[in-house]
C-alpha cells in the first residue's frame, strides 16, 4: 500500500490527517497485554439504570448486579451445587477458536449492572415476588430486561472495538490493515444492531411509561418441567424453521430486520419460553409461528433455534451430562456458528432428540 501524504486524510478512514494517525505508527511500541486487560476490566465497571430519562429523578446510587434470569426462581432449579454451565468460544492468539463449558456461580449467572436497586426492584417484583403468568406486563417485563441487557453489552462490545483499533501500534503496514478492517467491520456491525436495538428500547420505554402493552406481541410456552437451557436475548432472525431465509438482512441502517427477544426460565415449578416482538416487526416473526403451531414443533426445536441465535446462555450440568457425546456434539457445532463454521440454515431442523421438556400450553396474543 502506497502511502498518503502527510496532510491527507488518513488510510484507516479515522478522519484525521495520516502525519497524526497512521504514519510511522510500525515503529511504536506495541500495546502490552498488562494494559489491554486493565482497559477490559474498567470497561466492565460501567454501571447505569437503564431506565426512561424520565424516571432517572428516581434513581437510588446504588446499582446492582441484576439478573437477566431469575436466580431464585430459574438458575437455582437447574443448578448443581450452585452452579450452572456456561458455554462460550475460547478465542486465543495462534489457536483456531474452540467451545468450551465452564461452571458458573448463579449469584453471577446472567448479571449485568444495569439497574439501580430501586428500579430494579419496583420495576421486575412482580415477576420475581410472585409466580410468572402468560399476561402482557410479565411478557413485557422479561422482554425490556432482556433488551436492556443487549444494549448494556452493545455499549461494552463498542469500547472493546475501539480499544482494538490501538492494536495496530509496532505492527508491520499489512498486519495494521487487517487490524483496522477487522475492527472496522466489528464495530460498524455493532452499531447497526445498537441503533436497531435503542429503536426497540424506545417503543418499550414508552410502554413501560403509559402501561399499556398492546403493541407488544408474545409467545408464551409452558413447558411441563424447567428448560435445561435458560437465557434472555433480541435477534434478527435469518433463517425459519424450515432452514429457508427468514429475511433480507441489509446494511443499511434505515432498513431495520424484524428482531424477536426470546427468554427461557422458570417459575413456580414450570418452563417458559416466552417469544416476543413489536407489532411492528410481525411479518417474520408470525410466519415463525405459523411454522411452530401448522408443524406442531416441540420444545426441542425451540432449543435449537436458542443455541443457534443466543451468545449468552446457561445450561443444567445434569442436562448436559446426560447427553451422549454426539449430542453434546452437535449442540456445541450449532454454538459455533458463524465462528467456526458457516451459518446453515439447514441446521434448525432438528434430527436427532435434545431431551427439553414437553411444550403443554402455547398461548399468543394476538393470535395469528
Amino acid at each position: 500500500m502506497k502511502a498518503p501524504g502527510r496532510n491527507a486524510p488518513c488510510w484507516c478512514e479515522s478522519g484525521k490527517k495520516y502525519k497524526h494517525c497512521h504514519r510511522d505508527i510500525e515503529s511504536q511500541q506495541s500495546v502490552e497485554t498488562h494494559t489491554v486487560f486493565q482497559a477490559l476490566g474498567s470497561f466492565k465497571k460501567t454501571k447505569k439504570c437503564s431506565v426512561p430519562q424520565s424516571l432517572a429523578h428516581e434513581c437510588s446510587k446504588k446499582i446492582i448486579n441484576a439478573h437477566t434470569v431469575s436466580k431464585s426462581s430459574s438458575l437455582k432449579a437447574i443448578a448443581k451445587d450452585g452452579h450452572v454451565l456456561k458455554i462460550s468460544i475460547d478465542l486465543k492468539i495462534n489457536a483456531a477458536p474452540s467451545i468450551i463449558l465452564d461452571e458458573v456461580g448463579i449469584n453471577n449467572a446472567s448479571t449485568f449492572s444495569g439497574f439501580c436497586s430501586v428500579h430494579d426492584k419496583n420495576l421486575f417484583s412482580s415477576i420475581e415476588d410472585e409466580a410468572f403468568r402468560p399476561v402482557p406486563l410479565h411478557c413485557f417485563l422479561v422482554t425490556y430486561r432482556g433488551i436492556s441487557k443487549e444494549l448494556f453489552s452493545k455499549d461494552y462490545a463498542s469500547k472493546v472495538f475501539g480499544l482494538m483499533k490501538t492494536l495496530d501500534r509496532g505492527k508491520s503496514v499489512p498486519e495494521q490493515v487487517a487490524i483496522q478492517a477487522a475492527s472496522s467491520s466489528f464495530g460498524n456491525n455493532n452499531d447497526l444492531t445498537t441503533g436497531d436495538l435503542k429503536h426497540i428500547k424506545s417503543k418499550l420505554d414508552a410502554m413501560l411509561l403509559s402501561s399499556d402493552f398492546s403493541g407488544l406481541n408474545y409467545a408464551v410456552f409452558t413447558l411441563d418441567s424447567p428448560p435445561p437451557i435458560m437465557g434472555s436475548a433480541m435477534v434478527g432472525p435469518t433463517f425459519d424453521f424450515n432452514g429457508n431465509k427468514a429475511q433480507n438482512i441489509s446494511s443499511l441502517s434505515s432498513d431495520m430486520p424484524d428482531y424477536i427477544a426470546i427468554n427461557s426460565f422458570s417459575s413456580d415449578g414450570k418452563g417458559y419460553i416466552v417469544l416476543s416482538w413489536l407489532s411492528e416487526h410481525s411479518e417474520t416473526c408470525n410466519k415463525l409461528m405459523r411454522q411452530i403451531l401448522d408443524q406442531k414443533l416441540t420444545a426441542d426445536s425451540l432449543a435449537v433455534f436458542m443455541i443457534l441465535l443466543i451468545e449468552n446462555f446457561y445450561i443444567s450440568p445434569a442436562w448436559w451430562l446426560s447427553l451422549d457425546n454426539d449430542t453434546q456434539t452437535l449442540i456445541k457445532s450449532l454454538y459455533s456458528q458463524g465462528v467456526e463454521t458457516y451459518t446453515d440454515g439447514d441446521s434448525i431442523k432438528i434430527r436427532r432428540p435434545l431431551y427439553f421438556p414437553f411444550i403443554t400450553n402455547i398461548l399468543m396474543s394476538p393470535m395469528i
